[in-house]
């Protein structure tokens, strides 16, 4: 015998559920379901924001892309520099690991502590940019250890975020 009883979810028609919101009421499927501290919600009642720490508005994000850049080519340049005043390989690896650290406190600084994918990106960018520009005037990278600190210097400015 069928129960004609049956309910159904509000947005998905098709689909019959006993769940409803624990505010509003409305009928929920599993699909649809918000766990909040209080109880099962639908979406709307939910209302999940970020983390403020995780909230990167645009102009943050602008922020952080105008630091970026600037230290990619300061720090490159600075980079190149030093690495023809003193002509060794071992200051280029330890500029780049510096200029790493540099770059992901600076834009971390400039975001005021702010966190989350897209200032990874900026940061991994920033780095790429400053390895590029330090390795087309020096040509030091393309060694095993001056690679090697490109790869700790990308890493110390992404793990920042």
């Amino acid at each position: 015998m069928a129960n004609n009883n049956e309910t159904y979810c509000v947005r998905h028609p098709t689909t019959a559920t006993n769940l409803s919101c624990g505010r509003c009421g409305e009928m929920i499927c599993p699909r649809c379901l918000v766990h909040a501290p209080v109880g099962l919600r639908c979406p709307d009642c939910a209302q999940v924001k970020p983390i403020p720490t995780y909230d990167v508005s645009g102009a943050y994000l602008a922020r952080a892309i105008g630091v970026g850049v600037a230290l990619a080519i300061v720090g490159g340049a600075v980079v190149v520099f030093l690495t023809y005043l003193f002509s060794s390989a071992l200051v280029y690896m330890a500029l780049i690991v510096l200029l790493g650290y540099v770059t992901g406190e600076a834009i971390s600084f400039a975001t005021n502590r702010k966190r989350g994918g897209r200032l990874k990106i900026v940061a991994g960018g920033t780095m790429f940019v400053a390895i590029t520009v330090a390795t087309l005037f020096t040509g030091v990278t393309f060694s095993t250890m001056p690679l090697l600190a490109s790869g700790v210097g990308f890493y110390m400015s992404v793990s920042r975020f």
